[in-house]
C-alpha cells in the first residue's frame, strides 16, 4: 500500500500540470480531490471525482486518480472497473495495471480475510475441520475458491504486464516476490478445491 500512496501524490500532481485545462469545472474539482486526498478525507476525493468523471470520462488522470482512491476506501469492484476506464485512455501507463492488480487481488482475498472471521464466531472445531486446516488454507465454498482462483490470476496477469512495461522498476523483486505468492496460492486452492478442469475452461474461453 505505501506504493499506492506514492502514486496518489504522483497522480494528482499530474492533474493539476497537464489535464483538464480547456474545463475549468473539472480542474476545479480535480483540484478539490487533491486537497481532500492531502487531507486524509477519501470520501470527498472520490466524490470530486466522480462528479468530474460525470462530465468528461475520457480524462485518463481522473479516472486513475478515482480508482486509486476506491481502493484505499477498499471499494475493490469500483476501483477495477475505473482503472479498467483508465487502461483503455492509455494503455501504455505502467502503474494502471500494478493498480488493477492490487485492486483485483484484495477483493479476493478479502473472501479469505471474511472466511477466517467468520470462524471466530462458530462452534468448536470437530476432528474434519481440523484436518481441513492442517494444510494452512482457509474452508471456502467451492464457487468462492473459483472466484479466488480467476481473480488471483487475472491478478498476477497484471502485475506481469506492470513488470513488462516497467522492466527497470525499483519494485521489481517485490513485485516478482507477490507474483510467485499469489501463484503459491492459486495452486494450492485448485488442488484444494480440485479447479483443474475448471481453469482450463475458462482458460479456453479467453
Amino acid at each position: 500500500m505505501k506504493k499506492l500512496t506514492l502514486f496518489l501524490a504522483i497522480l494528482f500532481v499530474s492533474v493539476l500540470c497537464s489535464a483538464c485545462i480547456n474545463n475549468i469545472a473539472i480542474q476545479e474539482l480535480n483540484n478539490k480531490a487533491q486537497e481532500f486526498m492531502q487531507k486524509g478525507d477519501i470520501q470527498g476525493a472520490i466524490s470530486r471525482l466522480e462528479s468530474s468523471v460525470d462530465l468528461d470520462g475520457t480524462i485518463f488522470e481522473t479516472r486513475y486518480n478515482l480508482g486509486v482512491a476506491y481502493i484505499s476506501a477498499q471499494e475493490f469492484k469500483k476501483a477495477q472497473t475505473q482503472l479498467e476506464e483508465a487502461i483503455k485512455i492509455k494503455p501504455e501507463f505502467a502503474d494502471s495495471y500494478y493498480s488493477l492488480a492490487v485492486a483485483k487481488e484484495s477483493d479476493a482475498l478479502k473472501i479469505l480475510e471474511e472466511d477466517e472471521n467468520d470462524q471466530t464466531n462458530t462452534e468448536p472445531q470437530t476432528a474434519e475441520t481440523q484436518d481441513d486446516e492442517t494444510d494452512g488454507l482457509k474452508n471456502i465454498s467451492e464457487e468462492e475458491a473459483k472466484y479466488l482462483v480467476d481473480t488471483l490470476n487475472s491478478s498476477t496477469e497484471l502485475y506481469k504486464k506492470y513488470l513488462e512495461l516497467k522492466p527497470q522498476s525499483n519494485d521489481k523483486e517485490e513485485v516478482e516476490a507477490q507474483i510467485n505468492y499469489l501463484e503459491e496460492t492459486i495452486s494450492k486452492y485448485s488442488q484444494k478445491y480440485k479447479l483443474g478442469q475448471y481453469q482450463e475452461q475458462t482458460q479456453d474461453i479467453e
